[in-house]
């Protein structure tokens, strides 16, 4: 009985319509890849990178679209963590790492549907103040709030780009 399940379970998995599998292309704007080479360090771009693919992947998933024709281009054109990053502390021995400062990020994407339609999504979100920072700040907390915005909205237009 235990196998019959199991090989049932196996096979309705397996016939499941895909979650979306796409991984999205995260550029970074030339000032921004500046920043990170001179400022922040290169690891920091790789985390960011992540952090918006795994956060456009998650929205298009709990959606429930699965991987289709249509792409998805993102650039981060601009990112300041809310703490100081490996790179800093490294370059500035002084720095204290319970620094606080504001943050956010500035994102930009385009969608593009199979029957050639576009769409542009673009987002920003910054810190005004240090009273504006939801919850313990970490390097990246503000950023990885503006790219979970940015995320529903490239959501929004992926759904209503014509296919």
């Amino acid at each position: 009985m235990g196998i019959r399940l199991l090989l049932a379970s196996a096979a309705v998995f397996a016939f499941a319509a895909p979650a979306w599998a796409q991984s999205t292309p995260v550029s970074f704007s030339p000032e921004f890849q500046n920043s990170l080479e001179e400022t922040y360090g290169v690891r920091e771009g790789e985390v960011l990178r992540t952090a918006v693919s795994d956060a456009i992947s998650r929205e298009l998933t709990r959606r429930g679209v699965s991987a289709d024709s249509a792409s998805i281009e993102v650039t981060i054109v601009n990112a300041e963590p809310n703490r100081p990053t490996m790179q800093q502390m490294f370059d500035r021995p002084s720095l204290d790492m319970r620094s606080i400062s504001v943050g956010g990020a500035e994102l930009r994407a385009t969608v593009h549907g199979a029957n050639g339609a576009t769409t542009e999504v673009t987002h920003r979100r910054f810190n005004h103040s240090l009273e504006d920072i939801l919850g313990a700040a970490t390097t990246w907390s503000e950023a990885r709030h503006a790219i979970r915005q940015f995320a529903v909205k490239v959501a929004d237009a992926y759904i209503a780009t014509p296919r």
